[in-house]
């Protein structure tokens, strides 16, 4: 009984995680003074701003995730990245998608 509702919890974890995969637009990594894009292809704005966050703070670790909702692309940063700059960040993100 434990080993079906293991399986079952899994698969279902496996499909929802491929399910939100699916739905990212672009994946940053920020780590120390290095951004990495994993996936997509973001803003080069949005690229430019995040340089300029590491050199002010050189400790940044996280990851900025572009989730497409509808016609629009919303940010999710993890939350390892503090919280000032996480408000920058999506600050950021709404006056550039406002001006498009």
């Amino acid at each position: 009984m434990f080993t079906v509702l293991l399986f079952t919890s899994l698969a279902l974890f496996s499909l929802l995680y491929l399910l939100r995969r699916r739905q990212e637009s672009f994946c940053i990594v920020l780590e120390g003074i290095q951004i990495h894009v994993e996936r997509g292809r973001p803003p080069q704005a949005l690229l430019s701003h995040c340089q300029q966050l590491l050199q002010n703070s050189r400790t940044l670790k996280g990851s900025i995730r572009g989730i497409k909702k509808g016609a629009t692309i919303s940010l999710n940063c993890s939350r390892s990245i503090p919280i000032a700059y996480r408000r920058e960040i999506r600050q950021f993100w709404q006056q550039q998608t406002r001006a498009l």
